[in-house]
């Protein structure tokens, strides 16, 4: 996949763009396309955690190694970060977070909206700045703003995505 129009693509094209070279990620139908491409790129180092958590202390880890990290998840999956998370930012430790958002206008299945919910709200309630991004032709660009700011002031930041800009 490399269709430049595709919402994955102009994701993977701001996380390359940005340095990021070590990705953590758990299975999410809203950033499928984009876990595929970082997965088949040589020069990213891909895992799948068990948990969440676990994948953004692998990140924190890979950070302090000396790597440019992502954690990408699911909105319910932020809901297990909550500790790690505050961790990570009383100890300025740069993280994007990418995260499969559903609670906006297009979702079919109220299932997700549900297990979703948390996203945001953890987010907020740990003062991490986050964002929705809407618009497809700006994810690159975002992405990349995101990973400035990660680095710039060593923070979390968090990009909450749904699946009409995501796509593959």
């Amino acid at each position: 996949m490399s269709n430049a129009s595709s919402g994955a693509y102009g994701i993977y094209t701001g996380l390359k763009a940005g340095g990021v070279d070590f990705a953590v990620s758990l299975p999410d139908s809203t950033l499928n396309g984009v876990n595929k491409l970082l997965e088949t790129d040589p020069a990213v180092k891909f895992i799948v955690p068990t948990r969440e958590d676990e994948g953004v202390a692998m990140a924190v880890g890979a950070y302090l190694g000396g790597k440019v990290p992502v954690a990408l998840m699911e909105g319910s999956g932020v809901g297990y970060c909550g500790l790690i998370l505050a961790r990570a930012q009383i100890q300025r430790t740069p993280l994007l977070l990418l995260i499969g958002h559903s609670r906006v206008l297009g979702e079919r299945f109220d299932y997700h909206a549900a297990t979703r919910l948390t996203g945001a709200g953890v987010l907020e309630g740990l003062g991490i700045p986050h964002m929705v991004v809407d618009e497809r032709e700006r994810t690159a660009s975002i992405v990349e703003q995101a990973l400035l700011t990660v680095r710039g002031q060593k923070s979390i930041v968090g990009l909450l995505f749904p699946p009409q800009v995501a796509a593959e």
